[in-house]
């Protein structure tokens, strides 16, 4: 037992503890800002302030950078802003911006507010500024050193003795000793001294400001342009003078003790570790020095500003832009090859296998290795290992183990397989194989043996997987299957099961996984149940729990337990961190034909392929962002008027529009900062706004209000504190107070003596009410009577016509009395017909229906009833309730409309459109039937017969209009309109 758990132990990778040594140039994540990205150029100088900004000197100016937008620097009311550019930028220790202009003015921000200072306040034309821990501010200047004391410039180049005449460049130590370069040579002032040390260092040349830096062994280098840097001896100190040759004036030491210099015609230069010089003189070429130009990508070989961030990056700045050099999350591995899909084969090791499309060589990759496997017998479309180590590959009907350092293809006996696309190696050591034609087969000796069918022959890529239990599961395009000891059962769409399959991936709890181009879908028995609906092409876990998605989008790491809180929780919204090129990434994760583009390694890194290369991370030793970004209000907007933010901001009366822009200073990944912001008084709830930057309001009411915004970093930590802004609207004279009071005591005193006009008002209104509605009741009743006068005379006139041609033609002609006694009856009924449908009128038609598309449909049906006229009644807009009055109206019209075609046109179809519009209700009645001409109106109205008259009367007493559009031949279309109230 001692035995076993002792080779358990030595079979686990240990954790390598050294810390991580900096890597190349070309594993640096390396980001380019240029004018088409409104970045500024002629960058001269660089400095960051504590809240996070990037401020950037220029020939024009200075902008502000807080990792998205690029702001000039523009003075506020009653500030100066001296011209001609800046020469240097310096960040003091109480968060103030210092400002170096060409002209030698001097520049302090701080808080909004710009403070200028020249020779009138004792300042000589200055050169750089520099500040000791202790807070003591020093400016080199054309007569020396001066030093700012209670607000004012003093000269401090006699209390100290300074040597020189001017001062081209100065810099404290980590033993806050003043260096300083005069006009001939570099001295410095040791801390606590009040005298000047002489190292004897002359310079070569005089060309303007250098850099000054100093390295882990304590050793102070300087840039100087014949000779580019070198370092400067203490006094006592007998360590020989350690110099890079070249040209340049930008110096920096940064955090992990490199040293990195900007030269004026080289690009960028970098020694990993200066102290291992060791005096000796380091030329162009030697591997103790990497070199990074424009043919490897940099804005410009002339470089003139170098600054180290608080995050780590180093920021370059030049005639041509801005650049940024960091440490990714991810190490890029290089491969070799062309941009293409690339893929991984995971092995026990912790090596991974990589094979680009296309392409018949195979890469074994490790952490700062890799070794090419040659191959010209296939092209790499899938790999697996044993148990025992070996790799197996297959490719159209050959099968291949690795021997050495290649592979061989083994001696099989003669089968019917000719598709072979993807195999594996379950824990048995059994070989299982699948065949685009055959289905799935087992390597039985030297013969493969068919085990289970395919339903359908495709030679598109099939991905294999064995799970614990010794199942068999097969991806395809069409879905998944399990082959379980013996049983295949095929799953469609009908049990949940993705289509386009890309793999299949066991968590720690034993639970199979299909990730497919529809997501990532869990097996649950016969069904499948997704909780991500995006494309993932792989999938891995790492050694904390956490699951690694490669997708379209990057790589995507889910925290322990995300899928499971997903899955219970149908109403969860799944969270993860997305890591992309600006992790390290070398390119752009695609889907490839076959394999997985992420897998773990037994040592418990992450490796991820993408179309450049592959990349790998150590997730135990990814940094947990724990602390939020601090939020910035920056400016206020009111009515496009800025104001500079205050804490309390004063919103004149009447003020349309309101704009906040605030920001969160990151400049490794300011894409990931999201925002919410909070108005109190106004907003119920947080405006979650993703990346933006601003927030709008139109028209806020009087009164104070309280503005909240805050941000979240990558891993989704919210501030605890929010930014706030107090605003303070004021309100326009009619909403103030005394006016609104006046007006109450107007409206209460004079309502009084309105009740009493109001009442009379109301009385006579409704006494000319009731006299209208009995005159518009009398005249209905007698346009009816009128009707039935009309209908029943003339229908008895003409039966009575009819009775008298029967009886002459009764003796001599029956058969013609029996047929015109036959017409007399036909006659009768349709009399009688027409003057039942006179009576109906007389009622209420509006109450007996649910609206008014029922209820005209309901009386249309009646009236074509018994005949062969096909009537359709259609609804158009949203349906709302009418008043009684406007209901009767169109129901009569549009009734009288139906009954004159039914009665005079001889239609085919009648078609009732109920159209109600914003402001309007619109009927239409339509019929194709023989129509009338003008004259045939005229000669109607003259005998007496008023449907149309008074179907337009009806609707002007409503408020409306009817109008009769005759169309002779083709039929007519009445058409009513009716206003709705508000």
């Amino acid at each position: 037992m001692v035995f076993c758990l002792a080779s358990l132990l030595i079979a686990i990778p240990a954790r390598d503890t050294t810390p991580m040594p900096p890597r190349p140039l070309s594993q640096l994540v390396h980001t380019r800002w240029t004018a088409k990205d409104g970045a500024p150029t002629e960058i001269r100088a660089l400095a960051q302030t504590a809240e996070g900004y990037l401020w950037i000197g220029t020939l024009s100016g200075v902008v502000r950078f807080d990792g998205v937008r690029f702001v000039p620097l523009a003075p506020q009311a009653g500030d100066t802003l001296p011209g001609g550019g800046a020469r240097s930028l310096f960040a003091a220790h109480d968060t103030s911006l210092w400002i170096v202009w060409r002209s030698g003015a001097v520049s302090r921000l701080h808080r909004g507010r710009l403070t200028s200072f020249g020779e009138r306040d004792g300042l000589p034309p200055a050169n750089r500024l520099a500040e000791s821990r202790t807070g003591n501010l020093v400016a080199a200047t054309t007569k020396g050193l001066s030093g700012f004391r209670d607000g004012t410039w003093q000269d401090a180049g006699q209390e100290w003795g300074y040597p020189g005449t001017e001062c081209w460049s100065i810099w404290f130590d980590s033993q806050d000793a003043l260096w300083a370069e005069t006009e001939r040579r570099v001295v410095y002032l040791p801390a606590g001294s009040s005298q000047f040390v002489d190292p004897d260092m002359p310079l070569k040349s005089h060309a303007g400001p250098a850099d000054f830096a100093e390295a882990r062994d304590g050793a102070v280098w300087m840039a100087e342009l014949p000779r580019l840097a070198h370092t400067i001896p203490r006094m006592n100190d007998r360590r020989p003078v350690s110099e890079i040759a070249g040209g340049g004036l930008a110096l920096l030491v940064d955090r992990r003790g490199s040293l990195w210099f900007g030269t004026v015609g080289d690009g960028l230069f970098r020694v990993l570790d200066p102290t291992q010089i060791g005096g000796r003189r380091i030329e162009r070429g030697d591997p103790a020095r990497e070199t990074f130009t424009e043919k490897d990508g940099l804005l410009s070989d002339v470089i003139l500003a170098l600054l180290e961030d608080r995050e780590g990056g180093v920021w370059v700045g030049s005639n041509r832009g801005l650049e940024r050099f960091r440490e990714g999350a991810f190490i890029p591995v290089a491969t070799p090859g062309s941009l293409r899909s690339r893929i991984l084969f995971p092995t026990r090791d912790s090596s991974v296998w990589t094979a680009a499309y296309n392409v018949s060589d195979i890469e074994r990759v490790r952490l700062g290795a890799s070794e090419t496997i040659r191959n010209s017998a296939f092209m790499f479309t899938s790999l697996t290992q044993s148990q025992s180590g070996v790799f197996w590959s297959v490719a159209d009907s050959g099968m291949y183990r690795m021997s050495g350092n290649r592979f061989v293809r083994l001696p099989l006996r003669p089968s019917n397989a000719r598709h072979l696309l993807d195999l594996t190696i379950d824990r048995d050591g059994t070989v299982w194989v699948f065949d685009g034609s055959l289905g799935l087969l087992r390597l039985s000796g030297d013969s493969l043996v068919q085990v289970a069918p395919r339903g359908q022959p495709s030679f598109e890529h099939v991905y294999l997987f064995n799970d614990r239990p010794g199942r068999i599961w097969v991806g395809e395009t069409r879905g998944p299957s399990l082959f379980d000891h013996g049983t295949m059962r095929r799953f469609d769409a009908s049990s949940g099961a993705p289509a386009n399959v890309n793999g299949f991936f066991e968590d720690r709890g034993g639970d199979v996984w299909v990730f497919s181009d529809a997501g990532l879908s869990k097996a649950d028995g016969d069904t499948f149940r997704t909780v991500y609906s995006h494309a993932v092409y792989g999938i891995a876990e790492d050694d904390t729990g956490a699951w690694w998605l490669a997708s379209r989008d990057g790589l995507l790491r889910f925290p322990p337990g995300e899928a499971a809180r997903a899955l219970a929780d149908s109403e969860y919204r799944l969270t993860w961190r997305r890591f992309d090129q600006q992790d390290g990434l070398p390119g752009m994760i695609t889907k490839g034909n076959t394999g997985t583009q992420v897998t773990r390694t037994a040592d418990g890194r992450i490796w991820v392929a993408t179309d450049s290369g592959v990349a790998t991370i150590d997730p135990r030793a990814l940094s947990q962002s724990i602390d939020a970004p601090p939020v910035l209000i920056e400016t206020v907007r009111i009515d496009g008027r800025e104001l500079p933010p205050a804490p309390v901001v004063t919103v004149p009366a009447r003020s349309a529009d309101l704009e906040i822009d605030y920001t969160a200073p990151v400049l490794s990944s300011p894409g990931r900062v999201q925002f919410r912001y909070q108005l109190e008084g106004s907003d119920e709830t947080w405006h979650d706004v993703g990346a933006r930057r601003r927030a709008h309001y139109s028209r806020l009411p009087p009164g104070r209000h309280r503005f909240r915004v805050a941000a979240s970093n990558a891993d989704s930590v919210w501030n605890g504190a929010a930014a706030e802004l107090e605003l303070r609207v004021l309100p326009a004279w009619y909403q103030a107070l005394w006016f609104q009071g006046a007006m109450l005591l107007l409206i209460v005193g004079s309502g009084g003596a309105a009740a009493w006009a109001v009442q009379r008002r109301r009385h006579a209104r409704a006494q000319q009410v009731l006299a209208g509605r009995y005159e518009a009741t009398m005249a209905e009743r007698a346009r009816i009577a009128q009707d039935l006068h009309d209908t029943l005379l003339q229908g008895m006139a003409g039966v009575s016509m009819q009775l008298k041609a029967a009886e002459q033609a009764l003796p001599d002609r029956p058969d013609i009395a029996t047929e015109t006694l036959i017409q007399v009856q036909q006659l009768t009924r349709a009399t009688l017909r027409e003057a039942r449908e006179r009576v109906l009128e007389l009622h209420e038609p509006g109450l007996a229906h649910a609206d008014l598309a029922q209820a005209l449909a309901a009386g249309g049906q009646g009236l074509v009833a018994n005949t062969s006229i096909a009537f359709e009644v259609m609804t158009k807009g949203e349906p709302r309730g009418l008043s009684r009055a406007l209901e009767t109206a169109a129901l009569l019209i549009g009734r009288e409309a139906i009954a004159n075609a039914v009665r005079h046109a001889k239609p085919r179809r009648i078609e009732v459109e109920v159209r109600f519009e914003p402001s309007a209700l619109r009927v239409e009645v339509r019929d194709d039937g023989t129509g009338f001409t003008p004259e045939q109106a005229d000669q109607a109205q003259r005998q007496g017969h008023l449907g149309l008259t008074g179907m337009q009367d009806r609707a002007a007493r409503a408020g409306g209009r009817c109008e009769v559009q005759p169309r002779p031949g083709e039929g007519t279309i009445v058409t009513v309109e009716l206003p709705l109230a508000e």
